[in-house]
């Protein structure tokens, strides 16, 4: 990537010290490369021309970035002190993404106009046993499709709690997609790319259809939360719509999923080679991952890591109700995506103290392979010494304050 600097009739004011060149030169040491194996067939499509350029502007200076990814970090921006500041406030309103993974359980409880039992029947969501004064609809919680049971088995649950949990994902999903856009864009401040070559380069349309149609992951996902759900094959407090989020809870099964997605990661790696051909390796194309390759994976991967976690989650974590189902649903698959992203995040360095997963950590295990097995907490792999931190690859693979 070329940049140049333009600079003329500075104010004295405004006119900042340069980069010293031995430092500069630590962002360059590895030279910009086309990383094929990086993106999808849809990065090797030629990008738009409203596409290919990002500029980073001040009153006098512009430094332009090809590609649609951000300029190489250590490349400064000019501008005044306040402007600084005003930009740094800005790039921490990318935090609101997180509330709003919530937002379709917190509507659904918090609101009057919104709320769950004024917007639907009460026949939809009331389970065995919780209704007990009115026994006309004492079963409205089972689904009858032409008969109340399956083979003579359990009853058919009613689909408006499944219907709401993929809709709270997709709901959240699309607010982390308008958030990372502003973000890849620059529109919220200056972005890092992770690693020194630079950023996956993609058309962002065909990316995105992509990431929604891969059969490994979003759809075979939504076939598992059918079944479990539809089937009954989950804890009966699963189905209950008494209560809000229970947070402990979505934490707790956060770590759990994290617990049994680090094991089953690290027995993909190492348990056969003809096992890892066969279920991750397809993922691993990505050395240089983005956020729409999150998962583009291979259907054994998404059972093994993905699939079974969730199943051994629910019956580990017994207790919790459907919102709190949800918001762990919605929590667990975008953090899952942001962890992928070509770019940081201004929350990454506190997340990285508190050993939450970020994005730099998780492409240490897509550089290299053999680090870092856990996804959205680093806490298994301090256990088990298989932790490498990214400033460990410093001006080397991974641009410096990723």
């Amino acid at each position: 990537m070329h940049q140049s600097v333009s600079a003329m009739s500075l104010h004295p004011g405004e006119i900042r010290r340069r980069p010293r060149a031995g430092l500069h030169q630590e962002f360059k040491q590895t030279p910009p490369t086309s990383d094929d194996e990086s993106s999808s067939s849809c990065s090797n499509s030629v990008l738009p021309r409203n596409e290919e350029r990002v500029m980073c502007k001040t009153p006098q200076t512009s430094i332009t970035g090809k590609g649609g990814s951000a300029p190489a970090a250590g490349a400064p921006c000019i501008g005044s002190s306040s402007t600084q500041s005003k930009a740094n406030m800005i790039q921490w309103l990318g935090l609101s993404v997180w509330p709003l993974m919530l937002f379709l359980p917190l509507l659904l409880n918090h609101s009057s106009k919104f709320h769950y039992s004024a917007v639907f029947p009460r026949s939809w969501y009331t389970n065995h046993g919780q209704n007990w004064l009115d026994k006309s609809i004492d079963e409205g919680g089972i689904w009858e499709w032409g008969t109340n049971t399956y083979r003579g088995s359990n009853p058919l649950r009613h689909p408006l709690g499944l219907s709401l949990g993929i809709s709270a994902v997709a709901i959240g999903h699309f607010f982390l997609l308008i958030y990372f856009r502003l973000h890849q864009q620059q529109l919220l401040g200056r972005t890092t790319p992770i690693q020194t070559r630079g950023a996956a380069q993609y058309v962002y349309s065909a990316a995105l259809k992509n990431h929604l149609s891969q059969p490994g992951g979003f759809v075979l996902l939504g076939i598992y939360l059918a079944v479990t759900w539809i089937f009954d094959l989950l804890p009966p407090s699963y189905y209950s719509f008494v209560g809000g989020i229970q947070y402990t809870r979505v934490a707790t099964c956060l770590v759990c999923q994290d617990f049994v997605q680090f094991v089953m990661h690290r027995v993909e790696h190492v348990a056969h080679p003809k096992m890892y051909r066969i279920s991750h390796k397809p993922h691993h194309k990505f050395t240089n991952p983005k956020l729409f390759d999150a998962f583009d994976g291979s259907v054994p991967d998404t059972a093994i890591m993905i699939l079974l976690p969730l199943f051994v989650t629910a019956h580990v974590v017994r207790d919790c109700n459907v919102w709190t189902y949800m918001a762990f649903g919605s929590s667990y698959a975008n953090w899952l995506s942001l962890i992928h992203s070509e770019v940081m995040f201004p929350w990454e360095p506190a997340f990285r103290f508190l050993g939450l997963g970020t994005a730099a950590d998780h492409h240490v295990h897509h550089k290299f392979f053999k680090f870092n097995f856990g996804h959205l907490f680093m806490w298994f792999d301090w256990i088990a010494g298989t932790y490498r931190s990214p400033r460990d690859v410093w001006g080397k693979e991974f641009n410096v304050g990723v």
